[in-house]
């Protein structure tokens, strides 16, 4: 944007952090609100019409110029919200298996929405995280890729045609290697590649 523009630094960062994985809490935080806030503070700047313009440029700059193959982000967003192990990240006592940089890294960090911490009468804390819903992840898959490619999409699985929904939710939840495949099969219908 042009000096003299309405944004602050911290709201110019909040617009290119929300466009990093779509959740306005974390890209508070990471652009330098305060934790406890973060999700009031998110909630208002994405009702802010100036904010809102800042993220529309972004998001057109990305498509023209193809720096970021978004709609391959959005993609993996998703995939990763609908399918994700909670095993992977917590312990069998609710703990976080992994750092919030070894989250990130995995790309975890999109599946949990909001961490809050509550003290009991006796004083004990207790960290209470909440996951994303994988069925309206899944749910919203769905619709991306309808949105990205107007035909009714098929994928063909050893020469058998089967619908996406299945194929998403009975062949890839717990084998990897089928995910690969049907990625694989997703990008070459769509003609989107990373």
């Amino acid at each position: 944007m042009p000096k003299g523009d309405t944004l602050q630094e911290k709201q110019r960062l909040f617009c290119v952090e929300y466009l990093t994985d779509f959740n306005a809490t974390q890209a508070a935080i990471r652009a330098g609100y305060s934790k406890q806030t973060a999700r009031q503070q998110g909630d208002r700047l994405l009702s802010n019409v100036d904010i809102q313009k800042e993220i529309s440029e972004q998001v057109e700059d990305l498509l023209t110029k193809a720096k970021i193959p978004l709609k391959r982000q959005i993609y993996n967003y998703w995939i990763t919200r609908a399918f994700y192990d909670i095993t992977e990240i917590l312990d069998i006592n609710g703990e976080l298996k992994m750092t919030t940089e070894q989250l990130r890294e995995k790309g975890l960090h999109v599946v949990i929405d909001s961490i809050n911490t509550k003290i009991n009468a006796q004083g004990e804390k207790t960290i209470v995280y909440k996951f994303a819903d994988k069925d309206k992840a899944v749910e919203m898959l769905q619709k991306y890729i309808q949105m990205i490619k107007d035909q009714p999409l098929e994928i063909k699985d050893t020469s058998e045609k089967v619908d996406l929904k299945n194929l998403l939710i009975s062949q890839i939840k717990d084998k990897p290697e089928k995910r690969e495949k049907a990625i694989a099969e997703l990008e070459k219908l769509t003609g989107y590649k990373e």
